[in-house]
């Protein structure tokens, strides 16, 4: 139904860990999760030879919308398991309205940049700079990647590296 409300209790965090768990399952390393304006979502991910968006706008808060590309995710996974294909093609799923995490700004920025490089906000920085790796070769545009989603990629990875590389700094988060 159009305009129907996503009910869920996950938030952005444990939505993204049960997307990373998804695409482990279904041997996809190459996906992203990115904030768009307002509270809407997308996730991105290479499947075969194609990308696969899926993007929710509709739902009240970014957890209901990233939750909604989650659903949209796991089902078309277990479909292309089943031998059934060719579903979404063409199709763009659209939900979400414009909602802003209230006072999680800073730490909603973090989770939302792990979500871009596809790691667990609890990986270490070797993991991280091994994803990132991968992830930036594909996507470097003298490789013929996409230039935009090299910039989401180092983006993300400057923002993780702040909080990842300030965290492991002797005097961190300390005030003198």
């Amino acid at each position: 139904m159009p305009g129907e409300t996503i009910h869920t209790t996950k938030t952005v965090a444990e939505t993204l860990a049960d997307l990373r768990k998804v695409f482990r399952s279904s041997m996809i390393e190459d996906f992203e999760a990115i904030p768009l304006d307002g509270a809407a979502y997308s996730v991105r991910y290479h499947n075969g030879a194609t990308w696969i968006d899926i993007i929710s706008q509709m739902q009240a808060t970014k957890a209901m919308n990233l939750r909604q590309c989650y659903q949209v995710v796991d089902n078309l996974l277990r479909w292309q398991a089943r031998g059934i294909s060719g579903l979404a093609s063409g199709q763009s799923f659209m939900t979400g309205l414009a909602v802003t995490p209230e006072n999680t700004h800073k730490a909603s920025e973090f989770i939302e940049a792990c979500g871009t490089l596809g790691v667990d906000p609890e990986s270490s920085w070797a993991e991280i700079q091994d994803v990132y790796r991968v992830k930036v070769k594909r996507a470097h545009p003298d490789a013929g990647g996409d230039p935009e989603r090299f910039k989401r990629l180092n983006r993300a990875l400057e923002l993780i590296k702040k909080v990842k590389v300030g965290e492991s700094q002797p005097g961190a988060g300390e005030r003198g």
